[in-house]
């Protein structure tokens, strides 16, 4: 090999870190960008609160089904094909997003067709995540692959960070289409470059079968699961209503089948086996509780930023940029760290600081004041810290606790965790504040105190704002279409009042259930992660 094809081979490496780079920026972009442009889904849409949790589940779901096998799929065709092909699938997704409210097929509604795009993404997005990192490790060897798996992880944190604030700007200045089509030429670039730069690697060993055993009993567990969760909010049903619990004991079904059946699997897509390691289960659960309890809570942070404070857009992703910068700046301290203390410690004090922090926030106000949301700062510098420590010695554990041979499996396994971890916080949460809301809107009601407020007449009061819904409540109502029935009701100021005043109390109800998840999950690792269990 002459000098100079030497020097191109070396030079074509870096380029091949930019090109998977491009992909992770933009699949990690796309879970936190979207939060600030979901009140403006709602309201060009006209839609409703379980449609809209849709926008961010149906993205998280089919990411967590399909990572492992989209991993495993690389590993035997080809990693630089499989990263490729993923790219393309959320470049024609993000496409198809932004396209959605003008065209539809079918009886499909606007909403429907945007959240069957969010799955497309979504499978693209499976394939770019792990392939990203394997990629850089068979790409670069020694100092070098610390210094790129260094630059893939800053990239990380960055469109995390950056995500509410760019989605602010383009929802603001453009619109929410925007924040798609972004997508569509970084992508081609993406693929252009990964096509020059990117060389192909696949893994000999591993065996040439896939997992469809595991794919499709895990999916009907997700599905049945987060579905169950949405369905809650529906005005006809309840957490004991006979569809819910046959929808939550179908998916018990399915993952007790999928765990059977993966254990007799000589190849199996995640092997339980490995949860029999407690450091391993205590780094799966580490990364669920964050991702339930810190980043699920976002979407109903920024509800109450925009429907009930009345931010814009931009307005809402600059009040974010706290804790996003203040997570970004403490990934490379949580690096250093890493080398003087265990991981056991460093997750247990970062999920602590996550849970004291997202309990400070609890002190929202009813009052519709927008300097208000003031009272999040605290919170949010100190959830800050805590998510800037945590993301690296989560990953270091759960691929430091197996054999090597088994990395790929456990860092996929650990993904997995923390989307389950998005899809059933958001879903969960949503359960939560339509319950709390219709709560809290029965006990004011009820105990109203107007001439000719008969019994028949509250209830119907209460029946109709809670069919309103949650989004509807934290905007006064205005969500509830031209014809609002209650515009008419003299005791309109009085109704409006206590739909705003509920959808806060109801959130922060909410927030505190955020902050337990985070101390469930700092208590639970406290036990669960050993030193010991560390093979490397």
């Amino acid at each position: 090999m002459s000098m100079q094809q030497a020097k191109e081979k070396v030079n074509r490496k870096w380029w091949a870190l930019g090109a998977v780079c491009f992909g992770l920026f933009m699949a990690l972009l796309d879970v936190t960008i979207v939060n600030v442009a979901l009140p403006a889904i709602q309201s060009d849409l006209k839609t409703n609160f379980s449609n809209l949790e849709w926008v961010i589940s149906a993205y998280t779901l089919v990411f967590a089904v399909a990572l492992v096998t989209a991993s495993r799929l690389g590993d035997i065709f080809g990693r630089k094909t499989l990263f490729i092909l993923g790219l393309s699938v959320f470049t024609i997704g993000s496409l198809l997003c932004a396209l959605s409210s003008d065209w539809t097929i079918g009886s499909l509604s606007p909403i429907s067709m945007l959240n069957i795009s969010r799955g497309i993404q979504g499978l693209g997005a499976s394939a770019m995540m792990p392939l990203s990192l394997a990629i850089i490790s068979a790409t670069f060897t020694g100092k070098q692959r610390g210094m790129a798996i260094g630059i893939w992880g800053g990239i990380s944190g960055l469109a995390t960070a950056i995500g509410p604030l760019v989605g602010g700007i383009l929802v603001d200045k453009i619109s929410w289409q925007s924040i798609f089509y972004l997508n569509v030429p970084i992508g081609i670039v993406g693929v252009l470059l990964s096509l020059w730069a990117i060389t192909q690697s696949k893994d000999e060993t591993a065996e040439k079968k896939v997992d469809v055993f595991g794919l499709i009993t895990f999916t009907i567990f997700m599905f049945c699961l987060v579905f169950g969760f949405i369905k809650v909010n529906d005005a006809d049903l309840g957490w004991t209503s006979p569809e819910i619990l046959g929808l939550w004991g179908m998916g018990a079904l399915a993952i007790i089948i999928f765990i059977i059946g993966e254990a007799k699997l000589k190849h199996p897509m995640i092997d339980p086996r490995l949860f029999k390691i407690p450091s391993f289960t205590g780094a799966a659960v580490a990364a669920f509780c964050l991702s339930a309890g810190m980043y699920a809570l976002l979407f109903y942070l920024s509800l109450y930023f925009q429907n009930f404070l009345g931010f814009d857009a931009l307005e809402a992703g600059m009040r974010f940029l706290t804790f996003t910068a203040i997570s970004f700046l403490m990934g490379p301290i949580a690096g250093m760290l890493m080398g003087k203390f265990s991981p056991k410690w460093l997750i247990v004090v970062a999920l602590g600081l996550l849970a004291i922090g997202v309990g400070l926030m609890t002190g929202i106000s009813p009052q519709d004041k927008a300097a208000d949301w003031v009272a999040l700062l605290p919170g949010f510098i100190v959830a800050g810290v805590g998510n800037g420590l945590i993301n690296p010695p989560i990953s270091n554990l759960a691929i430091g606790t197996v054999a090597r041979y088994r990395a790929g499996m456990a860092s996929g396994v650990n993904n997995v965790a923390r989307q389950i971890g998005i899809a059933f916080g958001t879903a969960f949460f949503g359960a939560l504040l339509a319950n709390r809301y219709t709560t809290f809107i029965t006990n004011k009601i009820q105990a109203l105190n107007a001439t000719g407020l008969t019994p028949d007449i509250k209830e119907k009061m209460i029946k109709g704002l809670s069919e309103a819904g949650p989004i509807a409540g934290s905007t006064g109502l205005s969500g509830t279409g031209s014809a609002n029935p209650f515009q008419s009701n003299p005791l309109f100021p009085t109704i409006k009042e206590i739909a705003r005043s509920s959808f806060v109390e109801g959130t922060s109800n909410l927030i505190m259930s955020a902050a337990i998840i985070l101390a469930i999950g700092a208590i639970a690792c406290i036990f669960l992660i050993r030193k010991h269990d560390m093979k490397h």
